[in-house]
């Protein structure tokens, strides 16, 4: 370039035109941003440098003139300065980094490429040097490095994280469905260790996944799949899978999708709960219950046999004139006996055909509930004859499609309750009235309340008041209560405080809920 420029000096002195090439590479050289030094072949000195190097070393060009590559360096990178301009002068080019020194004495650190000018006889005639300030690369690159080292802090605190977690966590990216992460849970849960997957059609060879019914899994079916394919959630869902050992764990499964700030599906989470033990004493309390409820009601029907042969012989013992009078109090007890035998063996039988029929059966048939009523209170009349009861019913119609027997059993249930557990001079009051489309039924008694704390439980099975005037009984009068008010499409209420006593009330509908009428086809 320089002997390009020599040659149009000459030229514009000997009134040659001017050639546009050498000034243009003039020009480059000049106004490059790339800082460029050219250096003699013999020692090595700047022969010439542009404006570029000499601001970068904050230096006027002029002064770099003379100077030797060394002298811009640092001195902490000098050592390596001999090694690099060997290694230019033995290759067509060289490049290296190293810190070099401002005028001011700051640093800068610099990419440096050092190329040898050689003739047409491949003589060396000179080198050249393009020196690029990377001060800001190298504080992206730290940068980058800073973040990348974030980055994975914060992945191994992730990881950590998720490995004391319970629950098995399996986190896949989008579309794809290559796999993230497994956590320390999840390999125990699916008996061998996390293997990544490239892909959501590897899945099924990875882990034997099955739903709750024992159906294998097809490849849109996975949790995982549904999460990134359709951006699915869902909470607990029920799941099997096999393991290599060939046992079977049952678990729940929740997947959701991961969302970027513009609602694209960037990646998928699944966390899976081990609940087979949990399932296990589920289904041991199950079979369990089933087997106490079935033997209940085999030998409530297996009882009555030999109850009714006691009964029928007590009631001729006590229709015949042969009984004296001692006897006839010793069978009278026998008969009473007997009869709170039948009721706890009918209540029993109530309560395992509730349990295990899906209720107690109901048949309703036309009928006045005032006919029930009377026939209760009469009958709780006869067995209670020291106790004052008083039936209030009224104005209004009380025709309806009722069970009957249940019915009674209802009023003799709550009635012999209202007996049971307040004072012998208490009354007990029987109150019915009309409600339009309702009939409500109210029995009241005084004496203490009941605890604000019993009332949620109050219709529990087995569950007994805590009064000292009890009959015996399995705790079960309330419970049938409850149910056959139920199977009539009603609704039981209890209140209990110390100004009024404690109110049952019953609301009755007339006629049994119709079925919605089916849409027109």
């Amino acid at each position: 370039m320089l002997a390009s420029r020599e040659a149009a000096e000459a030229a514009r002195e000997q009134g040659a035109p001017d050639a546009s090439g050498p000034r243009r590479w003039e020009d480059i050289f000049t106004h490059l941003g790339v800082g460029v030094a050219v250096m003699a072949a013999e020692d090595s000195t700047f022969v010439a440098a542009n404006p570029a190097l000499a601001r970068m070393h904050g230096q006027p060009a002029e002064a770099l003139k003379g100077l030797r590559l060394e002298d811009l360096v640092a001195p902490e990178s000098r050592g390596a300065l001999p090694r690099h301009m060997a290694a230019a002068s033995s290759k067509p080019f060289h490049e290296y980094e190293a810190l070099h020194l401002r005028r001011d004495g700051s640093r800068f650190p610099a990419f440096v490429h050092v190329t040898s000018l050689r003739d047409a006889t491949g003589r060396r005639v000179g080198r050249a040097a393009t020196v690029l300030d990377i001060t800001q690369r190298r504080q992206a690159e730290a940068e980058r490095q800073r973040l990348l080292s974030t980055i994975e802090a914060e992945r191994a605190r992730l990881a950590a994280v998720l490995d004391q977690l319970p629950a098995g966590v399996l986190i896949a990216e989008a579309p794809s469905g290559r796999l993230l992460l497994g956590n320390r849970a999840l390999e125990s849960l699916l008996g061998h260790p996390f293997r990544p997957s490239a892909s959501l059609a590897d899945y099924e060879s990875s882990h034997q996944m099955f739903t709750a019914d024992n159906q294998p899994l097809a490849d849109d079916a996975w949790p995982m799949a549904r999460a990134l394919r359709t951006g699915e959630t869902r909470q607990a869902e029920p799941l099997q899978v096999r393991r290599p050992d060939g046992t079977t764990a049952h678990l729940l499964g929740s997947s959701a999708p991961v969302r970027d700030r513009d609602d694209h599906i960037v990646a998928g989470v699944v966390t899976l709960v081990d609940v087979t033990e949990r399932r296990r004493a589920e289904e041991a309390a199950r079979e369990a219950a089933q087997f106490g409820e079935r033997l209940i009601a085999i030998v409530s029907h297996d009882l009555r046999n030999p109850l009714n042969a006691i009964q029928l012989s007590v009631t001729k013992l006590m229709h015949g004139d042969a009984l004296q009078e001692r006897d006839r109090k010793a069978v009278s007890r026998i008969a009473r006996s007997g009869e709170r035998m039948a009721r706890m063996i009918s209540e029993l039988l109530d309560f395992t055909r509730s349990r295990l029929g899906g209720g107690i059966p109901i048949e309703r048939v036309p009928g006045d509930v005032r006919a029930v009523l009377r026939q209760a209170v009469e009958e709780l009349e006869a067995a209670w004859p020291e106790r004052s009861l008083t039936l209030s019913v009224g104005p209004g119609r009380y025709d309806g499609a009722w069970d009957a027997g249940r019915l009674l059993q209802v009023v003799s249930n709550l009635g012999g309750n209202a007996l049971q557990y307040s004072p012998p001079d208490s009354p007990v009051r029987f109150t019915l009235s009309d409600a339009d489309a309702h009939v409500v039924l109210e029995v009241q008694n005084g004496g203490e309340p009941i605890p604000p704390d019993m009332l949620p439980r109050l219709f529990d099975p087995f569950r007994r008041g805590a009064g000292s005037n009890t009959h015996g009984g399995l705790g079960l009068g309330l419970y049938i209560v409850e149910q056959v008010v139920k199977g009539h499409g009603g609704r039981i209420e209890v209140r209990s405080r110390a100004s009024e006593g404690t109110v049952f009330r019953v609301l009755l509908p007339r006629e049994q809920a119709q079925p919605a009428t089916p849409p027109a086809q």
